[in-house]
């Protein structure tokens, strides 16, 4: 039995007693382990979270899986980042890591072998994440993370070779600190009822900055967020003043919206690489005026319609003063 790391536990399980990881689809009904969420990807990578455990990695390395030899000042990887204890228990619970004989059973990598010496590298930092069109579906977007900073790294063939740097690793194991507000959002992503219309906390990760993104709504599964009002939120919070995104938060209605604001005023100045980089590139997108009229009902938007925030609430009830300006252009 593989004891689970501290930070895992938190983690909901399926019907066997398995920890439902970060990344993977889930319902009320049931969770797929063989299926990787692009939607929750987006939402580890605005917020900067590890995709077994979906909890911050703070001033951890980031570890990926990695097919190249030798040194790598830098990967690009359709996976997302890891901690290492993360890492070292998925080596010898996931049978498509522990087994060298393991082969993958979906429709587009039928009887892929895994490598016969599985490589880890961790990295200082996640530098970009992008969205990249398939090579295995055309016309599909999958996110991609860059990652920089050669640090540390670990290979086995099979996963007895790695027990004594897991168990060090369990000894090791920090607290991982986050605020109230960062916290709430942190629980609400690890449920396993992603919230209806795709996962909640991934609109909350659109308006914190992530809707800027190049091909973003692109992304496999980002229909349920196709058309609505992100963009014209995420200026908002872009723009705003503090006390504008205090009072979006207080009414928005929903919890991870409401904490969202928090979270982006708190860690101003200090975002997560690319995060900041899609907000760098909003501030071209995005048009701030003090004359600007806000939307909301008896502005632009009938108090029946539903709310520009992205709520899905009628806008009369979500914000009957309307949103404060911070609309991207057209």
């Amino acid at each position: 039995m593989v004891a689970l790391p501290r930070r895992m536990k938190h983690l909901a399980a399926d019907g066997r007693g398995y920890p439902v990881i970060a990344t993977v689809e889930r319902s009320p009904e049931g969770v797929d382990f063989g299926s990787i969420n692009e939607r929750r990807k987006l939402a580890l990578a605005a917020f900067d979270w590890c995709a077994v455990c979906g909890l911050p990695f703070g001033e951890e390395l980031r570890w990926q899986m990695v097919f190249e030899e030798g040194a790598l000042p830098t990967a690009i990887s359709g996976e997302a980042p890891v901690h290492e204890v993360c890492a070292l228990y998925a080596a010898q619970v996931c049978p498509h890591l522990f087994s060298p004989h393991a082969r993958l059973g979906d429709e587009f990598r039928k009887g892929t072998v895994r490598d016969a010496v599985v490589r880890f590298v961790g990295f200082e930092s996640t530098s970009s994440v992008f969205a990249h069109e398939s090579g295995l579906q055309r016309g599909v977007h999958t996110l991609h993370f860059e990652h920089r900073g050669h640090a540390d790294e670990f290979s086995y063939r099979t996963s007895d070779e790695i027990e004594e740097r897991f168990s060090s690793a369990l000894e090791g194991e920090r607290d991982l600190r986050f605020s109230e507000a960062e916290g709430v959002l942190i629980r609400l992503f690890n449920r396993l009822d992603d919230g209806g219309e795709g996962d909640v906390v991934t609109g909350a990760a659109l308006i914190a900055g992530a809707a800027f993104a190049k091909d973003i709504f692109k992304l496999q599964g980002m229909g349920a967020f196709q058309g609505k009002h992100y963009p014209t939120v995420a200026g908002l919070l872009l723009k705003g003043t503090a006390s504008e995104i205090r009072e979006f938060s207080r009414g928005s209605g929903d919890e991870a919206f409401s904490a969202v604001g928090p979270w982006v005023l708190e860690r101003a100045g200090g975002f997560p690489e690319p995060l900041q980089e899609w907000r760098s590139r909003g501030e071209s997108m995005v048009r701030r005026s003090k004359s600007a009229r806000p939307h909301g009902p008896g502005r632009s938007v009938p108090k029946n319609a539903p709310c520009p925030c992205g709520s899905g609430r009628k806008a009369g009830r979500c914000h009957p003063a309307g949103i404060p300006a911070g609309s991207p252009h057209p």
